[in-house]
């Protein structure tokens, strides 16, 4: 089962519950160069959940505001 189905099939936002949606953001390397990293987001709370190493880190003290402010 890769991760878009197992979104699809059970994960949810742990603070509302709510759906959340795979996608990726850029950021800058030390080097300069820009990477794209996988996320969750969960457009109801207006925050990401990073993925790391193929795993979704769904704690609550993780989530990221999608403006860029933790």
């Amino acid at each position: 089962m890769n991760i878009k189905e197992m979104i699809e099939e059970f994960l949810v936002c742990p603070k509302c519950k709510g759906q959340l949606e795979l996608s990726t953001i850029n950021n800058k390397t030390e080097e300069s160069n820009i990477c794209e990293y996988p996320i969750l987001i969960c457009r109801s709370c207006d925050v990401y959940y990073p993925i790391e190493d193929d795993i979704p880190v769904l704690l609550i003290d993780e989530a990221r505001k999608l403006d860029g402010n933790n």
